[in-house]
């Protein structure tokens, strides 16, 4: 079994692996500029052409010279030859300045929207695994880049196949010795570059999550939304301090690859610099004395091909490794492309809410340390037109169910019945279009007020939805400050007009998206976090008022909230302990008694400060 393990990991990055890698990655190029193609080919061959021209023409020139050619003969090659320079360098300067900043864009454009929907797809849990996490975020920054420089490598690569292979045959007819020489040496230069670009892939791999740790305090010191809690406490003196230990461990890290890296570059350009320079142009000298039948274009042209050579078989060997490189990139792409979601189902059309039925319901997050259950047993019953609470302690299990009840998770054991139907049958985008959710960790987009409300795109058509579902949130007042209404630019990341909101308001334009589209179940997960008493009476109301005939379920730690509830669920280190109407708990003098008193007095100590 182990020896099975070690012929799988070397051969994953073989030749056929490294070639089918990269023709995964130049799909895209084909895709969407396809043009692209054929301009990289023309760039290989008119490369790969000039550099053969030139040997010739050296050769021509001094042979010319030393027969006595008439100079405008001459003249006229060497015209000949400097237009070609001047046209290629042409082509090769539109190329590389207009062309191909123009595909960049469009390949960014193409690559990153398809990586943007793959993402939508990843299963909820992705998020919770760091090996997976660290793959996907590598994946998503490089991705539409690396195309680009696939592409480019792989005109140079053609070029020098090209380039060296007719050179090879002019120096082999000329002098086979040495030809074969350098052949050797950048055999085994190849071998040592394949090595080396091993080990500086697998000090990136390592360094990889050690650089999102440097980056993530980078943000937290250059990002708006931390800024006033780096100003209190002892936090920002936490972070740097952090950082200088990350940094301490990224050198480590380094430090660690740097012998092996060393001795590797030694050993390649002793190997590749010394033999070609020094010991081929001393050959080549001494025979040019010794020989007089080498004629001087014949000595002269040697001298630059063999150099062109050795420089060209060297670079053909670096792009072969460099596309061996790429390839260990692309698999992190390929396993992010090719993940298939578990959360998944084949039934789109999803009849309108009548019912929710919980049954023996466990679950257990995949990536969670020793795996404890978060809920266990849970059993409950939804059904339309019901206002219904859930409420207990942080880490009772409130949200883990709410995540559940939208199919971000699927249970561990039991099971969820929408309508009597089980819920994994449903595919879930279609699933959770009949659900409308405000998360306690809710996040306001740098867009317009009204495109933050309908939770994408906006049109007049969606006015009147719109600007009904911010007075239900109680944003209406709010709004008629704002200078262009609910198209207002909301955050200031990409305007210098744009709206900066308070905590409690935030969490109003949250609210007013559950209720700028028909849900027919909507979810609020600490809804009024962000409020004062006050304000959460008011939202309360105007959610209930609002939410009539639809299904409400309340998460909240505030048991003012759950009153009006005609339900409470109570959650205590993931089990219902208790269940009922407000009046029926405190009837029971139970746990939930005791949490909502507490909150009373405390209610009423603060109003008679």
């Amino acid at each position: 079994m182990k020896k099975e393990k070690t012929n799988k990991k070397k051969n994953k990055h073989n030749p056929i692996r490294v070639s089918k890698n990269i023709w995964f990655m130049l799909r895209y190029s084909f895709k969407y500029a396809p043009s692209y193609t054929f301009v990289t080919l023309g760039e290989a061959f008119g490369r790969g052409a000039w550099h053969i021209i030139h040997v010739l023409y050296i050769k021509y020139l001094f042979d010319a010279i030393e027969a006595g050619v008439e100079f405008r003969t001459i003249l006229f090659w060497s015209l000949l030859v400097a237009g070609y320079d001047t046209v290629f360098e042409l082509f090769n300067k539109w190329r590389l300045e207009v062309y191909v900043r123009r595909v960049r864009l469009i390949l960014h454009e193409g690559v990153q929207s398809e990586l943007y929907k793959k993402a939508m797809e990843l299963d909820q849990c992705c998020y919770d695994d760091p090996e997976f996490y660290n793959d996907f975020i590598w994946a998503i920054r490089e991705s539409d880049s690396r195309v680009v420089e696939i592409m480019e490598d792989f005109s140079i690569f053609i070029n020098r196949v090209i380039s060296s292979t007719v050179i090879l045959g002019v120096l082999a007819a000329m002098d086979w010795i040495v030809a074969v020489i350098l052949l050797v040496s950048v055999g085994l230069g190849f071998v040592i570059m394949n090595k080396m670009n091993k080990v500086n892939y697998e000090m990136e791999e390592e360094l990889n999550p050690i650089n999102r740790r440097l980056s993530y305090v980078d943000r937290v010191f250059y990002l708006q939304d931390h800024q006033k809690e780096l100003r209190q406490g002892g936090i920002a003196e936490h972070m740097r301090n952090d950082y200088q230990k990350t940094t301490g461990t990224k050198v480590a890290g380094i430090k660690k690859y740097m012998g092996r890296i060393f001795a590797l570059n030694f050993a390649y350009s002793s190997l590749l610099d010394l033999i070609p320079s020094a010991g081929i142009t001393i050959y080549l000298v001494i025979r040019y004395i010794v020989d007089s039948a080498l004629s001087l274009g014949a000595f002269s042209a040697s001298i630059t091909a063999s150099f062109k050579l050795y420089w060209m078989i060297s670079d053909l060997g670096s792009y072969l490794n460099k596309f061996h490189n790429h390839s260990l990139y692309i698999e992190k792409v390929r396993k992010f492309v090719g993940y298939e979601p578990s959360i998944k189902g084949n039934v789109t059309d999803v009849p309108m809410f009548e019912s929710l039925s919980i049954k023996g319901l466990d679950f257990v997050y995949p990536f969670a340390k020793d795996k404890p259950k978060t809920l266990k047993g849970i059993d409950l019953e939804i059904k339309k037109g019901e206002k219904i609470a859930f409420v207990g302690y942080n880490g009772a299990g409130k949200t883990t169910l709410i995540k559940l009840l939208m199919r971000l998770y699927d249970a561990t054991d039991g099971e969820i019945l929408y309508n009597g139907r089980s819920i994994t049958e449903f595919d879930p985008g279609e699933y959770r279009k009949h659900i409308g959710a405000v998360f306690q960790d809710y996040t306001v987009f740098a867009a317009t007020v009204a495109e933050n409300v309908m939770g994408g795109e906006y049109t007049d058509e969606d006015e009147e939805s719109v600007m009904s579902a911010l007075k239900a949130a109680s944003f209406d007042g709010k709004l008629k400050q704002l200078p262009n209404g609910i198209h207002s630019q909301l955050t200031t990341e990409f305007s210098d007009e744009g709206v900066g909101l308070s905590g409690g308001e935030s969490q109003k334009i949250a609210i007013a998206r559950v209720f700028a589209r028909p849900f027919e179940l909507i979810i609020m997960d600490e809804p009024s976090s962000a409020l004062d008493p006050i304000a959460e009476y008011e939202i309360n109301q105007s959610i209930l008022t609002n939410a009539e005939g639809r299904t409400v379920i309340f998460i909240s730690h505030r048991l003012s909230t759950t009153r009006m509830a005609d339900r409470i669920y109570m959650f205590d280190a993931g089990e219902i302990i208790e269940s009922g109407s407000h009046g029926e708990l405190m009837l029971k003098n139970g746990k939930y008694a005791e949490m909502y008193r507490a909150q009373a007095k405390k209610y009423k100590n603060q109003s008679m400060i």
